[in-house]
């Protein structure tokens, strides 16, 4: 299809899966016979599985143009996720695209335990603060699972209006207040003064570590969303600051983590304080979600 791949002949989506399975491959992809065909389903505009139902079908100029700049933008390391629009998470389908951090399955585990502890609550009482909202995975997947008030704070223009957009599309935006600004103080006069539940998935990577990420993940998302500073604690840093004046007596703190850094994390949140603590570990094994629960006499 490119560089002299085009020998004549009617174009398929076999023969564009026969070219692009050796494509992707030799280019060092790890999964390149799942990338091509949903590339591919994309480009026709049907789902992955009825590609196979089409197999046959001569291709016009139009979508031949189409694969052809998807399976380039690829080639490149853009992230799958970009190309295509959209990322699953939580069984919801979330826009996603240059500027917004992808949601990353790790990150259910911090959805599926602040659920565990918003379900008993009397609905009244359920108030969250997500911090650092992205594309507002979490605040949206709390929304749809459960009724509650969210606040979600972001210091990005673009992961907003992303955000924003995904709630419209899912139908939360009566539940989710949106605040642009640095953490807490992206909210506003009028907003709770404290909150059941504090929720964040910050930026977490240390830079030194940099140079060890894949390229799609390191050249395309935002760094902002990716590094924390030089040892990866500068989010948790701010976070810890305000968290214990902004969280209700007895209310929960879950912060997603680097697995080599929770107990670091930990120590930054004093025990007499925060005398409840919990480590979620993700399906691999790693630990991924520190929960602290916040003294009931302060």
């Amino acid at each position: 299809m490119e560089n002299g791949d085009d020998k004549g002949g009617v174009w398929t989506p076999l023969r564009i899966l026969q070219w692009s399975v050796p494509f992707l491959k030799a280019k060092g992809f790890r999964n390149p016979r799942l990338d091509s065909e949903v590339l591919l389903a994309h480009a026709l505009g049907v789902d992955r599985l009825k590609v196979y139902l089409q197999f046959d079908r001569p291709l016009d100029h139009g979508e031949l143009d189409l694969i052809r700049g998807l399976f380039k933008r690829r080639a490149a390391q853009e992230p799958l996720q970009y190309i295509i629009g959209t990322r699953e998470f939580y069984g919801f389908s979330f826009q996603v695209g240059p500027g917004v951090l992808i949601p990353r399955p790790e990150t259910e585990g911090l959805v599926e335990k602040a659920l565990s502890l918003l379900e008993p609550l009397p609905v009244e009482n359920r108030k969250v603060l997500d911090l650092g909202t992205g594309s507002g995975c979490i605040a949206i997947a709390l929304a749809k699972k459960v009724p509650c008030r969210v606040w979600a704070v972001d210091k990005s223009e673009k992961a907003l209006e992303i955000a924003k957009k995904n709630g419209e599309i899912l139908g939360v935006s009566g539940s989710i207040q949106w605040r642009l600004g640095y953490w807490f103080g992206a909210l506003l006069d009028g907003d709770p003064p404290q909150f059941q539940l504090l929720v964040s998935n910050p930026p977490y990577i240390a830079e030194k570590e940099r140079e060890a990420l894949e390229a799609e993940v390191r050249e395309f998302e935002p760094s902002g969303a990716l590094f924390g500073g030089a040892d990866g604690m500068q989010a948790f840093q701010e976070i810890a600051k305000k968290a214990f004046e902004k969280v209700v007596p007895g209310g929960s703190l879950l912060l997603e983590l680097h697995p080599d850094r929770w107990e670091g994390v930990s120590a930054l949140f004093p025990q007499e304080s925060w005398p409840e603590r919990e480590l979620v570990h993700d399906l691999a094994g790693h630990a991924r979600v520190l929960v602290l629960k916040k003294s009931t006499t302060h």
